[in-house]
């Protein structure tokens, strides 16, 4: 059960209300309208592209046989632009002496989702590498354009306001149903029935 609790923290359905506090608490600690922008349009980059190669693959069962690919893992894509972030914000409102030891942190935690992922043989490890690298390359670019940003302290009151949503969300577990959204849109778009599945597109390579 651990490596399903451990999973959860890359589900959309803590990470997507949690890139929106992110977002207001960014706005507080900087007053930069830039650099709110900058999280959002980091983080929907990483939403949208994992978006994009699942309706690819369950609409025109466009993936790689050869690497069994369907599409980004979306629990790896995102729980690696949320969490270096998260524990980023945190040093940065403590004044910690070395905020880059927190988000080295933030990475290391992001890998045991995706680590997590291969052990719930939810995705294949190209699938999880790649979904590790699109949201490390990310939470990095929002990284390098906020070097120089001053931001204003924060409390442990303040830090409570900030995790009250997502550990409210954590704490009721239940799953997004991303997953059969896009598997019912990308049958949608391409005029079928039934989305594509892993085995349609293994077959191809026997």
């Amino acid at each position: 059960m651990h490596w399903q609790t451990l999973t959860f923290f890359g589900d959309s359905m803590l990470l997507l209300p949690s890139a929106v506090v992110m977002a207001f608490a960014l706005f507080y600690n900087t007053s930069r309208f830039a650099t709110v922008i900058a999280w959002l349009g980091s983080f929907g980059v990483a939403g949208l592209v994992v978006s994009i190669s699942k309706v690819l693959f369950l609409g025109f069962l466009i993936g790689s046989a050869r690497y069994n690919f369907t599409g980004f893992s979306g629990h790896t894509t995102m729980s690696t632009t949320f969490w270096p972030i998260f524990f980023w914000f945190i040093a940065r409102g403590f004044a910690l002496k070395r905020p880059l030891t927190l988000v080295f942190i933030g990475y290391l935690f992001a890998l045991a989702i995706a680590y997590s992922r291969l052990v719930l043989h939810a995705h294949s490890p190209s699938e999880v590498i790649s979904g590790f690298l699109l949201g490390a390359g990310c939470s990095l670019a929002f990284l390098a354009l906020q070097r120089k940003v001053a931001f204003k302290p924060i409390n442990a009151v303040e830090l409570i306001i900030i995790i009250a949503l997502p550990l409210t969300l954590f704490l009721q577990g239940k799953p997004a149903t991303t997953q059969h959204f896009l598997g019912t849109l990308a049958a949608k778009i391409a005029g079928m029935e039934h989305p594509h599945t892993r085995q349609q597109l293994l077959s191809l390579d026997q």
